[in-house]
Protein backbone atom coordinates (compact mmCIF):
# COMPACT_ATOMS: atom_id res chain seq x y z
CA UNK A 1 0.00 0.00 0.00
CA UNK A 2 1.21 3.66 -1.25
CA UNK A 3 1.39 6.87 0.69
CA UNK A 4 0.60 9.45 -0.51
CA UNK A 5 1.18 12.75 2.37
CA UNK A 6 -1.52 15.39 2.50
CA UNK A 7 0.12 18.16 5.08
CA UNK A 8 -2.41 20.02 7.50
CA UNK A 9 -1.89 23.02 5.50
CA UNK A 10 -3.57 21.96 2.25
CA UNK A 11 -6.80 21.33 3.82
CA UNK A 12 -9.53 23.82 2.83
CA UNK A 13 -13.30 23.98 2.83
CA UNK A 14 -13.69 21.61 -0.39
CA UNK A 15 -12.00 18.35 1.25
CA UNK A 16 -12.58 16.43 4.35
CA UNK A 17 -12.56 18.24 7.40
CA UNK A 18 -11.90 17.67 10.93
CA UNK A 19 -15.55 16.56 12.20
CA UNK A 20 -15.51 14.44 8.81
CA UNK A 21 -11.84 13.29 9.09
CA UNK A 22 -12.89 11.96 12.81
CA UNK A 23 -16.08 10.16 11.30
CA UNK A 24 -14.42 8.62 8.45
CA UNK A 25 -11.56 7.59 11.28
CA UNK A 26 -14.62 5.96 13.22
CA UNK A 27 -16.07 4.33 10.32
CA UNK A 28 -13.05 2.73 9.29
CA UNK A 29 -12.36 1.27 12.80
CA UNK A 30 -15.46 0.02 12.82
CA UNK A 31 -15.58 -1.83 9.98
CA UNK A 32 -11.69 -3.41 10.84
CA UNK A 33 -8.24 -3.10 9.49
CA UNK A 34 -9.07 -3.90 5.63
CA UNK A 35 -11.79 -1.20 5.09
CA UNK A 36 -10.92 1.09 2.94
CA UNK A 37 -12.38 4.60 2.32
CA UNK A 38 -14.26 5.29 -1.15
CA UNK A 39 -16.24 7.66 -3.18
CA UNK A 40 -16.60 10.91 -1.95
CA UNK A 41 -14.77 10.33 0.97
CA UNK A 42 -11.68 9.35 -0.80
CA UNK A 43 -12.09 11.84 -3.19
CA UNK A 44 -12.02 14.64 -0.75
CA UNK A 45 -9.13 12.86 1.23
CA UNK A 46 -7.07 12.97 -1.74
CA UNK A 47 -7.96 16.56 -2.19
CA UNK A 48 -10.47 16.88 -5.34
CA UNK A 49 -12.24 19.63 -5.42
CA UNK A 50 -16.15 19.69 -6.77
CA UNK A 51 -16.85 16.66 -4.76
CA UNK A 52 -20.76 17.14 -3.68
CA UNK A 53 -21.35 17.55 -0.32
CA UNK A 54 -22.85 14.83 1.81
CA UNK A 55 -22.95 14.65 5.74
CA UNK A 56 -21.60 10.49 5.48
CA UNK A 57 -18.55 9.10 4.72
CA UNK A 58 -18.25 5.76 2.95
CA UNK A 59 -15.68 3.17 3.59
CA UNK A 60 -15.52 -0.45 1.61
CA UNK A 61 -14.94 -3.70 3.57
CA UNK A 62 -13.92 -7.12 1.56
CA UNK A 63 -16.05 -8.82 4.15
CA UNK A 64 -19.87 -8.57 5.36
CA UNK A 65 -21.09 -4.52 5.37
CA UNK A 66 -24.31 -5.61 7.86
CA UNK A 67 -22.08 -4.27 10.88
CA UNK A 68 -23.14 -1.01 11.81
CA UNK A 69 -20.26 1.48 12.15
CA UNK A 70 -23.13 4.49 13.41
CA UNK A 71 -24.71 7.39 12.03
CA UNK A 72 -23.59 9.22 9.12
CA UNK A 73 -21.11 6.02 7.52
CA UNK A 74 -22.31 4.11 4.71
CA UNK A 75 -20.82 0.95 4.48
CA UNK A 76 -20.17 -1.43 0.83
CA UNK A 77 -18.77 -4.63 0.62
CA UNK A 78 -16.54 -4.44 -2.16
CA UNK A 79 -12.92 -6.24 -2.59
CA UNK A 80 -10.14 -4.16 -4.06
CA UNK A 81 -6.98 -4.94 -5.37
CA UNK A 82 -3.59 -4.22 -2.95
CA UNK A 83 -2.48 -1.55 -5.98
CA UNK A 84 -5.92 0.16 -5.80
CA UNK A 85 -5.55 1.29 -2.38
CA UNK A 86 -3.10 3.91 -0.87
CA UNK A 87 -2.80 5.92 2.49
CA UNK A 88 -3.15 9.72 2.49
CA UNK A 89 -2.96 11.29 5.83
CA UNK A 90 -2.59 7.93 7.81
CA UNK A 91 -5.79 6.46 6.33
CA UNK A 92 -6.39 4.02 4.04
CA UNK A 93 -8.35 5.05 0.22
CA UNK A 94 -8.60 3.93 -3.02
CA UNK A 95 -6.11 5.40 -5.81
CA UNK A 96 -7.13 8.18 -7.82
CA UNK A 97 -8.14 6.15 -10.36
CA UNK A 98 -10.16 3.93 -8.23
CA UNK A 99 -11.83 6.53 -7.15
CA UNK A 100 -12.66 8.80 -9.65
CA UNK A 101 -13.89 5.30 -11.71
CA UNK A 102 -16.36 4.65 -8.79
CA UNK A 103 -17.37 8.16 -8.50
CA UNK A 104 -18.04 9.84 -11.72
CA UNK A 105 -20.53 7.60 -12.79
CA UNK A 106 -22.73 8.48 -9.67
CA UNK A 107 -22.40 12.28 -10.19
CA UNK A 108 -23.86 14.74 -12.38
CA UNK A 109 -21.84 15.77 -15.60
CA UNK A 110 -21.34 19.21 -14.25
CA UNK A 111 -20.31 17.35 -11.11
CA UNK A 112 -18.02 14.81 -12.62
CA UNK A 113 -16.23 17.27 -15.35
CA UNK A 114 -15.09 18.93 -11.86
CA UNK A 115 -13.87 16.56 -10.31
CA UNK A 116 -12.04 14.81 -13.30
CA UNK A 117 -10.23 18.29 -13.87
CA UNK A 118 -9.58 19.02 -10.56
CA UNK A 119 -7.74 15.36 -10.55
CA UNK A 120 -6.08 16.09 -13.81
CA UNK A 121 -4.72 20.01 -12.58
CA UNK A 122 -3.49 18.72 -9.29
CA UNK A 123 -1.54 15.77 -10.78
CA UNK A 124 -3.61 13.34 -8.93
CA UNK A 125 -3.94 11.31 -12.36
CA UNK A 126 -2.49 12.60 -15.86
CA UNK A 127 -4.14 11.95 -19.49
CA UNK A 128 -2.45 8.43 -19.52
CA UNK A 129 -4.86 7.01 -16.89
CA UNK A 130 -8.13 8.10 -18.21
CA UNK A 131 -8.37 5.12 -20.46
CA UNK A 132 -8.01 2.96 -17.21
CA UNK A 133 -11.00 5.14 -15.49
CA UNK A 134 -13.07 4.48 -18.60
CA UNK A 135 -12.90 0.67 -18.67
CA UNK A 136 -12.72 0.32 -14.42
CA UNK A 137 -16.36 2.20 -14.69
CA UNK A 138 -17.56 -0.16 -16.99
CA UNK A 139 -21.20 -1.46 -16.34
CA UNK A 140 -21.66 0.80 -13.55
CA UNK A 141 -25.06 2.29 -13.38
CA UNK A 142 -24.05 5.94 -14.97
CA UNK A 143 -20.78 4.55 -16.80
CA UNK A 144 -22.49 6.04 -20.28
CA UNK A 145 -21.88 9.75 -19.02
CA UNK A 146 -18.06 8.77 -18.21
CA UNK A 147 -16.63 8.39 -21.47
CA UNK A 148 -17.86 12.01 -22.64
CA UNK A 149 -16.64 13.72 -19.83
CA UNK A 150 -12.78 11.78 -20.34
CA UNK A 151 -12.80 13.44 -23.56
CA UNK A 152 -12.97 16.78 -22.45
CA UNK A 153 -11.30 16.94 -19.36
CA UNK A 154 -9.06 19.50 -19.20
CA UNK A 155 -6.26 19.91 -16.18
CA UNK A 156 -6.10 23.49 -16.78
CA UNK A 157 -9.51 24.60 -15.36
CA UNK A 158 -8.36 25.83 -12.15
CA UNK A 159 -12.35 25.46 -10.34
CA UNK A 160 -15.44 23.80 -10.60
CA UNK A 161 -17.25 26.75 -11.64
CA UNK A 162 -14.83 27.09 -15.09
CA UNK A 163 -15.33 22.72 -15.60
CA UNK A 164 -19.36 24.39 -15.30
CA UNK A 165 -19.11 26.88 -17.54
CA UNK A 166 -16.80 24.72 -20.18
CA UNK A 167 -19.37 21.96 -19.84
CA UNK A 168 -22.31 24.64 -21.13
CA UNK A 169 -19.99 25.69 -24.02
CA UNK A 170 -19.09 22.33 -25.68
CA UNK A 171 -22.83 21.10 -25.09
CA UNK A 172 -23.89 24.41 -26.95
CA UNK A 173 -21.56 24.34 -29.23
CA UNK A 174 -19.30 26.95 -28.21
CA UNK A 175 -16.40 24.96 -26.90
CA UNK A 176 -13.57 27.87 -26.06
CA UNK A 177 -10.46 27.70 -27.93
CA UNK A 178 -8.48 27.88 -25.29
CA UNK A 179 -8.14 27.92 -21.09
CA UNK A 180 -6.11 30.43 -19.12
CA UNK A 181 -5.18 32.38 -22.17
CA UNK A 182 -2.61 34.75 -21.64
CA UNK A 183 -2.74 38.47 -23.23
CA UNK A 184 -0.42 41.20 -22.96
CA UNK A 185 -1.86 44.53 -21.73
CA UNK A 186 -1.57 48.05 -23.82
CA UNK A 187 -0.43 49.54 -20.70
CA UNK A 188 2.42 46.79 -20.06
CA UNK A 189 2.14 43.45 -18.43
CA UNK A 190 0.09 40.53 -18.85
CA UNK A 191 -3.34 39.00 -17.93
CA UNK A 192 -4.63 35.12 -17.92
CA UNK A 193 -8.50 34.73 -18.95
CA UNK A 194 -10.13 31.23 -18.07
CA UNK A 195 -11.65 30.73 -21.41
CA UNK A 196 -10.90 32.47 -24.43
CA UNK A 197 -12.45 32.41 -27.90
CA UNK A 198 -9.95 33.89 -30.82
CA UNK A 199 -11.47 33.07 -34.69
CA UNK A 200 -13.91 35.33 -34.19
CA UNK A 201 -13.92 39.35 -35.67
CA UNK A 202 -12.65 40.29 -32.38
CA UNK A 203 -11.08 38.08 -29.69
CA UNK A 204 -14.00 36.83 -26.50
CA UNK A 205 -12.84 36.23 -22.98
CA UNK A 206 -14.74 34.82 -20.39
CA UNK A 207 -14.01 34.66 -16.76
CA UNK A 208 -15.58 32.03 -13.84
CA UNK A 209 -16.17 34.30 -10.94
CA UNK A 210 -16.26 32.06 -7.76
CA UNK A 211 -17.61 33.71 -5.02
CA UNK A 212 -14.69 32.76 -2.56
CA UNK A 213 -12.15 35.13 -4.45
CA UNK A 214 -14.26 37.41 -6.35
CA UNK A 215 -16.26 39.04 -3.70
CA UNK A 216 -13.58 40.59 -1.70
CA UNK A 217 -13.09 44.20 -2.57
CA UNK A 218 -9.40 43.86 -3.72
CA UNK A 219 -10.82 41.72 -5.82
CA UNK A 220 -13.28 43.63 -7.32
CA UNK A 221 -11.29 46.51 -7.81
CA UNK A 222 -8.24 44.33 -9.54
CA UNK A 223 -11.16 42.68 -11.70
CA UNK A 224 -12.67 45.92 -12.76
CA UNK A 225 -8.90 47.63 -13.68
CA UNK A 226 -8.38 44.18 -15.98
CA UNK A 227 -11.78 44.28 -17.67
CA UNK A 228 -10.33 48.03 -18.78
CA UNK A 229 -7.55 46.90 -20.27
CA UNK A 230 -8.89 43.75 -22.04
CA UNK A 231 -11.43 46.32 -23.65
CA UNK A 232 -8.75 48.27 -24.62
CA UNK A 233 -7.32 45.45 -26.81
CA UNK A 234 -10.50 45.48 -28.42
CA UNK A 235 -11.89 42.18 -26.76
CA UNK A 236 -15.53 41.49 -25.01
CA UNK A 237 -15.36 40.00 -21.95
CA UNK A 238 -18.07 37.82 -20.15
CA UNK A 239 -18.21 37.62 -16.62
CA UNK A 240 -20.21 34.03 -15.41
CA UNK A 241 -20.95 33.27 -12.02
CA UNK A 242 -22.12 29.62 -10.14
CA UNK A 243 -26.13 31.02 -10.82
CA UNK A 244 -25.27 31.48 -14.72
CA UNK A 245 -24.30 27.87 -14.81
CA UNK A 246 -27.71 26.38 -13.13
CA UNK A 247 -29.46 27.08 -15.80
CA UNK A 248 -28.58 24.51 -18.98
CA UNK A 249 -27.62 26.85 -22.14
CA UNK A 250 -27.71 29.79 -20.48
CA UNK A 251 -23.60 30.00 -21.00
CA UNK A 252 -23.41 28.95 -24.52
CA UNK A 253 -26.21 31.12 -25.55
CA UNK A 254 -24.50 34.59 -24.29
CA UNK A 255 -21.10 33.53 -25.97
CA UNK A 256 -22.87 32.99 -29.18
CA UNK A 257 -24.45 36.21 -28.77
CA UNK A 258 -21.25 37.51 -28.00
CA UNK A 259 -19.66 36.90 -31.39
CA UNK A 260 -23.12 38.19 -32.98
CA UNK A 261 -21.97 41.45 -31.37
Amino acid sequence: MREIARGVGHVDADRCGLSSRGLLRAGLAAYGERAVAVLHSAARMHGMRGVPHEACVHVATPDTASRRGGPGIVAYRRRLRTDEVVTVDGLPVTTPVRTLADLVPRLSPEEGLAVLDSALHLGLVEEADLAGIERASAGRPGAGRVRPLLAIADGRAESPLESRVRLDCVRGGVAPDELQHEVALPGGGRARVDLAWLTGLRPVFAEADGMDVHSRPDALFRDRARANELALVGALVLRFTWHDTLRRGRVAALVRRAFQS
